[in-house]
Order: structure tokens, then C-alpha cells, then sequence
């Protein structure tokens, strides 16, 4: 049936299924291969055979259902659209980091309405929907909610890279907003998310996003009280440049910095 209660029973399974082969695989040698020429985009046998397996227990529960996956999708004519990053953070994965997950979405005529970003190595889960925002970790179920820092000088910024960004030009717009916060931090991957939907951290600013990176966490941000837009204000559906902050006055003052030309 198609109701939020299922969607959610087959994204658990699905997150379950994937945690036992990423985590066989996690910390051991690997083959790695670049999905790029011109740049290391490294993808392994465990992004594939998640991927398989959540596409699998999907088809099985929803066949109508498309998908868009970044190691493999499905396509139907179809109201609703599930998008998987079986690991978000490959590049942390092939290292030995902890802060990889496997990404989960689903989307009804373009509306985000399920989010789940699983972090299987740290044993936490961050689910949004239906207005609700929580984690599960060590199978105790707690609510997310966001600091309420308002001020940039205050604030702790977070990106997996400014090097990954889509453009010079992007980068150097970080690197000036970086200037004005409290601290900074890289490496987060899809975890620096799921840490602002918990209230550790306020700013999220990242640059050339597909939509499998991104669509699983509007939802845990936005119903912890976050806000979870492109750099242009929009929806954040097709990915692209990304803003994440903890409330309306932050990310006002985060797109203002943005925008300024630089001199």
C-alpha cells in the first residue's frame, strides 16, 4: 500500500539490507576505479551491490515506482520517485572514515516526503518525514532540533570540500564566508547535515550537487526547524549549489554574503 507508514517499513529494510554489505566491505582493500577521466570519482563493488540491493527490495514493494540511483536506476511513468546514494562519501569510505551513509529518499510529484540518511558505521540513522525529525542510534529513538544561532561570527560552518566545488568561483565565495564564522570544518560528506539537523553545528554551504546527494536530507533538516535551499533560494530537488543553516535569519544572511560581488 501507498502510505507513509509502508514507505518507511521498506526504506528501513532497505537501509538494514544495504548496512551488512557496506560495512563487510568497509576498512578492507578494495578495487577501486574512477567513474571520471579527467578527476578521481571513485566507485567500489560496495556502492554497486547497495545500490542492486535497494533497488531490488524497492521494485519488489513499489514495481510501479521509479528510481533514481546514482550507480543505477529505474525508470517508470510514475508519481512517486525514490533517489539512492548507496554511499554518500565514497572518497571517505575508501579511507577508512566514518562518516559515509547511504541515502534514501522519496518523492511524491516532486515534493520531497521521506528522507533517510544512514550511517552505518556509527550506527545512527536520521529519518524526516511527515513533519517528524529523529535519529536512531543504538536502537534508542531521540528528536532533531536545530541551534538557533543567528549570527555569522557565532556560527560553525561545515563542507565535505571547497576543492569538490562546482567552480572556482563558488570556492572562493566559501572561502569569504568562511572568513566570517566562528570555525570551520571539512570532510562532513552527508553526516555534516545530519549534525545540523542535530544541533552540533549551523552552516552546510557546498556547491555542485547531484540530486541523489541531497534530497534525503531536506526533509530531516527542514522538520528539525532547518532551512535546506539552493543558493538561489530555490528547492532543492535537482541538487546544485546548496545552503543548509538553522533558521530563516542565518540563511538570509549567509545568501546576502553570497551574492555580494566580490571586489
Amino acid at each position: 500500500m501507498e502510505n507513509t507508514r509502508n514507505f518507511l517499513k521498506v526504506a528501513n529494510f532497505a537501509a538494514d539490507e544495504a548496512r551488512k554489505i557496506s560495512l563487510r566491505y568497509f576498512k578492507k582493500k578494495l578495487k577501486i576505479q574512477s567513474k571520471k577521466e579527467e578527476e578521481f570519482d571513485p566507485v567500489t563493488i560496495a556502492d554497486i551491490k547497495v545500490q542492486r540491493i535497494i533497488n531490488k527490495i524497492i521494485k519488489k514493494n513499489f514495481p510501479r515506482h521509479s528510481i533514481l540511483g546514482e550507480e543505477a536506476s529505474i525508470k517508470n511513468v510514475s508519481d512517486y520517485e525514490w533517489c539512492i546514494d548507496p554511499i554518500d562519501g565514497t572518497k571517505s569510505f575508501i579511507q577508512g572514515f566514518p562518516v559515509w551513509g547511504t541515502l534514501i529518499s522519496l518523492s511524491k510529484n516532486k515534493e520531497i516526503i521521506l528522507g533517510m540518511a544512514d550511517i552505518p558505521a556509527l550506527d545512527e540513522r536520521y529519518i524526516g518525514h511527515s513533519k517528524l525529525s529523529y535519529k536512531i542510534s543504538n536502537s534508542k529513538r531521540t528528536g532533531l532540533k536545530v541551534r538557533k544561532t543567528v549570527e555569522l561570527r557565532d556560527s560553525i560552518l561545515n563542507t565535505t570540500s571547497p576543492y569538490v566545488f562546482a567552480n572556482k568561483y563558488d570556492q572562493k565565495i566559501f572561502e569569504r564566508l568562511a572568513n566570517d564564522v566562528k570555525t570551520v570544518r571539512l570532510g562532513g560528506d552527508c553526516y555534516s547535515y545530519c549534525l545540523l539537523a542535530d544541533g552540533h553545528i549551523d552552516i552546510v554551504l557546498e556547491s555542485g550537487l547531484k540530486p541523489w546527494d541531497i534530497r534525503a536530507l531536506e526533509p530531516i533538516i527542514t522538520n528539525a526547524g532547518g532551512i535546506l535551499k539552493t543558493w538561489e533560494g530555490n528547492k532543492v530537488l535537482n541538487g546544485g549549489r546548496i545552503i543548509a543553516t538553522t533558521n530563516k535569519v542565518l540563511f538570509k544572511k549567509i545568501k546576502k554574503k553570497i551574492n555580494k560581488k566580490p571586489s
